[in-house]
């Protein structure tokens, strides 16, 4: 039994850019991917160590591009890759991924000022 409730996914990283929180707001709107038992996670970069479950190398490389496209890092000449999985039940299920809505139309994108800050959501435009 997986459960009942919704497979939740949270993917981190630091933005080198200083874009602004509606930026990354509609860089995501809409952004869907395929979770699954590989691990894909970039290291040795500004930008932290992202790193998500995805149905394949190729998938999970394709989630961490997407992520540096709007936080200036390119993953194939900045950093490393580092591939991995799990053949355990309890990790890396699979199940397509997307970005949970809120009220009112807005996205479940956070954005914080510094490592104190709280998140913050874009909240549409009425």
């Amino acid at each position: 039994m997986a459960g009942e409730r919704p497979l939740r996914k949270v993917f981190r990283y630091r933005d080198q850019t200083s874009a602004s929180l509606e930026a990354h707001t509609d860089h995501w709107r809409g952004f869907e991917w395929d979770a699954g038992p590989v691990c894909v996670i970039h290291k040795s970069a500004a930008w932290g160590v992202p790193q998500v479950w995805a149905s394949s190398v190729d998938e999970g490389k394709r989630v961490i591009r997407h992520a540096g496209a709007i936080a200036g890092i390119n993953p194939d000449t900045e950093g490393e890759w580092v591939i991995t999985g799990t053949l355990d039940p309890r990790y890396g299920k699979s199940g397509r991924m997307l970005v949970k809505g809120l009220q009112d139309g807005a996205v479940s994108v956070t954005k914080r000022e510094g490592p104190s800050g709280l998140p913050q959501v874009a909240t549409p435009d009425p």
